[in-house]
C-alpha cells in the first residue's frame, strides 16, 4: 500500500489486537469528516496533515496524534460534536492514539503491575526509599542519618561518591535506553528517516518545540481546561515546568563539571552555577507543575481520557515531589535534618527515572519526531506543488 506522503510502499498490517482496528475504524470515520470540512484546516498543523492523506493506517494515526499538543480549540470550534450524529470528537481520539502508542513503543508492551495504574508511583516510591534507606544506614549507622557537623552539608556524608553515582546511573540508563528505544519505534512507525530530510527541518522542529509553536489554539490560546473558554495558562505552565526541567538539568552537569572535572566537592555557595539554576529551575518546577496539576483536575471529561488523566497525575506529581524535596534538600543543608531530607530528595530521583518512560514523560520525545515528520511532510508537499 502506498505511504501518501513520500510515495514510497508500506508493508501490508496484520490485524492486530482488535482494540487497534476499532480505533482506526473509529478514527478513519472522524478524520473523513474532517478531510471533508475542512473547516478547522489553518487552526494547527494537525488539519494541514490531515489533508494531505485520504488513506488513513495505523501510522498515521500515530503521526498525528503526537502531532496534537491537546489545545482542544478545534473541539470548539467543530461544528459535528456531540448531540450530532457524527459525534467527533478530535481531542479524545487524539489522546487514546497517544495512550495506545505508548504501549505499542514502550518496552515491555505490558508493563509489570506495580509500574501501572493508580498506585504505580506509590509501589516504586516504596521500593526506592527502602533502597535508598538501607543503603546510608550500612554506611553511617541509624545515628549517622542525623547529620551534627556545622555549615553546609555535603551528600557524600552518608552515601560516597561512587555508591551515590551508581545509585543514580542504574535508573537513569534504565530509562534513557527504554525512551530511545521507544522514540526509535515510533520513528520507524511513521516512515523512518526519509530522503531528504535537513539539518534546516530538524533545527525547525526543534525551534517550534522550545517555543511550543501548536500550544496557542490557532493563536486564541488553548481551550483548557474549560472546552468553550480560551485560556494561556496552559502554555505559561508548560513553559515553566520544561525550562524549570532544563535549569535543574543544567545545574546537575555544573555540579559533576565541578566535581568530576575541578575537583571541587559539593557543597557549593549560594552563588554558583549549580546552586542558582537549580533554585530557579526548582522554583519552576514547583509552580508549573501545580499549575497543570490544578488545571488537570478541573479538565473536561467530554475530552479527556481517563488512562490518560492517571499518567498526567503520575507525571506531575512525581516532578512536583523532586522539584519540592530538591529545594527543601538545598535550604535544610546547614539543619540536623539535611541527612533525612536528601536522603528522600534521591529516593524522589530514582522514583522519576524509573517512572519516567512508562508516565507522560515519553511524550515529548514522540512529539518532536511528529514535529520534525511534519516539516519534512510540508517541505515535501511545497516541492511537489512547485514542480
Amino acid at each position: 500500500m502506498p505511504n501518501p506522503i513520500d510515495g514510497e510502499p508500506r508493508e501490508p498490517k496484520g490485524s492486530g489486537p482488535v482494540l487497534l482496528q476499532l480505533m482506526l475504524a473509529d478514527a478513519t470515520r472522524q478524520l473523513s469528516v474532517c478531510n471533508a470540512c475542512r473547516y478547522c484546516e489553518g487552526l494547527c498543523a494537525v488539519y494541514p496533515a490531515i489533508e494531505r492523506r485520504t488513506l488513513f493506517e495505523l501510522a498515521d494515526l500515530s503521526q498525528l496524534g503526537n502531532l496534537c499538543h491537546d489545545c482542544r480549540a478545534c473541539f470548539d470550534s467543530c461544528m459535528f460534536t456531540a448531540p450530532h450524529e457524527f459525534n467527533i470528537n478530535m481531542p479524545k481520539l487524539f489522546s487514546e492514539i497517544r495512550l495506545i502508542d505508548y504501549q505499542r513503543f514502550v518496552w515491555p508492551s505490558k508493563v509489570p503491575g506495580f509500574l501501572s495504574g493508580r498506585f504505580a508511583m506509590l509501589s516504586i516510591s516504596l521500593i526506592s526509599t527502602a533502597i535508598v534507606f538501607l543503603l546510608a544506614i550500612f554506611n553511617v549507622g541509624v545515628g549517622g542519618l542525623i547529620t551534627r557537623n556545622v555549615g553546609p552539608k555535603s551528600p557524600f556524608i552518608l552515601i560516597p561518591a561512587v555508591q551515590l553515582d551508581v545509585l543514580l546511573l542504574i535508573p537513569a540508563v534504565f530509562s534513557f535506553i527504554i525512551l530511545i528505544s521507544a522514540g526509535a519505534r515510533f520513528w520507524k512507525e511513521v516512515g523512518g528517516a526519509p530522503t531528504g530530510l535537513t539539518l534546516r527541518m530538524v533545527l525547525t522542529a526543534i525551534w517550534y518545540a522550545i517555543t511550543f509553536r501548536y500550544m496557542d489554539g490557532g493563536g486564541a490560546a488553548c481551550n483548557y481546561p474549560n472546552d468553550e473558554v480560551p485560556s494561556p495558562l496552559r502554555r505559561r505552565y508548560h513553559f515553566l515546568v520544561s525550562y524549570g526541567f532544563g535549569l535543574c538539568i543544567i545545574s546537575t552537569m555544573a555540579a559533576a563539571y565541578l566535581q568530576d572535572v575541578l575537583g571541587i566537592e559539593p557543597p557549593y555557595r549560594w552563588l554558583s552555577v549549580p546552586v542558582i539554576s537549580g533554585f530557579v529551575g526548582g522554583i519552576g518546577l514547583i509552580i508549573g507543575c501545580w499549575g497543570l496539576l490544578k488545571l488537570k483536575m478541573q479538565s473536561s471529561e467530554i475530552t479527556s481520557v481517563a488512562m490518560m488523566n492517571v499518567k498526567d497525575y503520575g507525571f506531575l506529581i512525581a516532578l512536583e515531589l523532586l522539584a519540592l524535596s530538591g529545594m527543601a534538600t538545598l535550604l535544610s543543608r546547614e539543619s540536623l535534618v539535611f541527612g533525612l531530607v536528601f536522603l528522600i530528595h534521591l529516593s524522589t530521583i530514582i522514583l522519576t527515572f524509573t517512572f519516567a518512560p512508562y508516565s507522560k514523560f515519553v511524550h515529548f520525545i514522540f512529539r518532536f519526531l511528529a514535529i520534525l515528520r511534519d516539516n519534512f511532510e510540508k517541505v515535501h508537499e511545497s516541492n511537489s506543488l512547485s514542480e
